[in-house]
């Protein structure tokens, strides 16, 4: 049974805190989840025992049935990248107000904190591509 982007992007989407993507319109929000979908795909198909690129774009669905595991780190995947463009993004430079006690952050304190939670996705995305790796592998099929 083909499984669906949207399931994927699901399992990305309850980690975002930026409610303003999340509000936006459905086909737009699509268009970029698919795109960071494929960013993913790239990163995991070498350790994949499904074939990954098996997948139409018009139906927006895969063509093979993903277990779990493979739709977590996609969406991990999705995730870490949603994330790495919300620390390129130049806005991140700008003093925020904190509403609680109306203190103004340094630009590069706030771009810090955004790098480390990058680092600390990335860590764990890079490590759950591992671990299936290490769990799904097979030793016959390494290259000397």
């Amino acid at each position: 049974m083909p499984t669906k982007f949207e399931d994927v992007y699901g399992r990305a989407v309850f980690r975002f805190t930026d409610h303003t993507f999340l509000t936006t319109c459905i086909e737009l929000k699509q268009e970029v989840l698919e795109k960071y979908l494929m960013s993913a795909i790239v990163d995991f198909q070498p350790a994949c025992a499904v074939n990954l690129s098996d997948y139409d774009l018009e139906a927006k669905q895969f063509n093979v049935d993903l277990d779990n595991e493979i739709i977590e780190i996609l969406g991990l995947g999705i995730a870490f990248y949603w994330l790495s463009a919300q620390v390129l993004n130049r806005q991140l430079l700008r003093n925020i107000i904190h509403n609680k006690d109306y203190t103004s952050y340094s630009p590069g304190n706030l771009l810090n904190e955004a790098r480390g939670l990058r680092e600390t996705l990335e860590q764990e995305y890079r490590g759950k591509i591992n671990t299936y790796s290490f769990r799904h592998g097979s030793i016959d099929k390494l290259k000397v």
